[in-house]
């Protein structure tokens, strides 16, 4: 089956995972040269502020691969074509599969709590996040959906992350179906919400590896956004989010994007036992992350 225009030509920059309560970051909506469009936390020449990106249309996720609705199109986010019309994509039908990666996030205070003289300092944390996989065998997806738990970014990022994960393993994400979820109990506070696009590269990681049949290890944390272009990006917060990696005890290295470790980051994660690895792109966070190459599916 040919390649249709089904990439999204989105960068998601930087950031890093909140809870609904806190500040979120302001974002802007750039025109490239090339006529894409780039949403970013970054201004720049060419840049709209906005107060959110468009979202996604989701599904809650109350029973295991329930019924998700389609991600609906939208004027603000560019298309790009995956492959070039001359290759092949692979379609085969594949068993359905979960793959369950860690999240790290940073906590901070919420501008309410500030406003009353509250302090108190910014903190890493880690949450297990789900990832279900399945063929939708219609052809006319994808069909993503997510969670209560998730914003408008992070399903925003969800998205980029799949149609990411099947150009790398040349998979149609038209016969995908991908449900993005929060499992109870792996958070503190049934309700609170998660924000931003640093899970990206984790999420397109957990992604692809359902749809290779690797699994994911268990010792390893990362944080990332991904674009279409198969491209780990900056995010804010690593030398919080360190910390939440260290709460889970069987962790024992870190990805973070190409050029930002630091002497704190490299300091805190010997202390803790934690390698620190940079990585630029989706294929070498799966090597990593699953001890496998990232490979077509057929």
């Amino acid at each position: 089956m040919r390649s249709r225009a089904l990439g999204l030509a989105v960068g998601v920059l930087s950031g890093c995972l909140i809870f609904a309560n806190d500040s979120q970051a302001d974002l802007w909506k750039c025109k490239q040269a090339d006529g894409n469009i780039l949403f970013s936390d970054r201004g720049g020449v060419g840049c709209q502020e906005l107060g959110s990106l468009p979202a996604l249309q989701t599904a809650p996720a109350q029973a295991a691969r329930a019924p998700i609705e389609p991600v609906k199109k939208q004027d603000e986010v560019a298309q790009a074509p995956i492959r070039k019309a001359s290759q092949q994509l692979s379609s085969r039908p594949f068993e359905p599969s979960s793959r369950t990666v860690p999240n790290l996030y940073v906590t901070r205070m919420s501008p309410a709590l500030a406003a009353k003289g509250w302090s108190r300092p910014n903190q890493g944390d880690i949450a297990l996040v789900q990832i279900d996989l399945a063929h939708w065998a219609a052809g006319n997806g994808p069909y993503l959906g997510t969670d209560h738990h998730f914003r408008s970014v992070p399903r925003q990022t969800f998205a980029v992350a799949v149609l990411a994960a099947a150009k790398a393993v040349n998979y149609d994400p038209r016969f995908v179906q991908a449900q993005l979820a929060m499992p109870v109990g792996s958070i503190l506070h049934a309700g609170e919400q998660i924000d931003g696009p640093s899970a990206g590269a984790a999420w397109a990681v957990a992604v692809a590896a359902a749809l290779l049949g690797d699994p994911v290890r268990t010792d390893v944390c990362i944080s990332g956004t991904i674009d279409i272009n198969l491209v780990v990006g900056p995010v804010g917060g690593l030398e919080h989010k360190i910390e939440g990696c260290h709460m889970m005890r069987n962790i024992h290295e870190m990805l973070l994007p190409a050029g930002q470790n630091t002497f704190a980051i490299t300091d805190k994660g010997m202390a803790r036992s934690i390698k620190v690895t940079e990585v630029g792109t989706l294929a070498e966070a799966y090597e990593i992350m699953t001890g496998r190459p990232l490979r077509p599916v057929f």
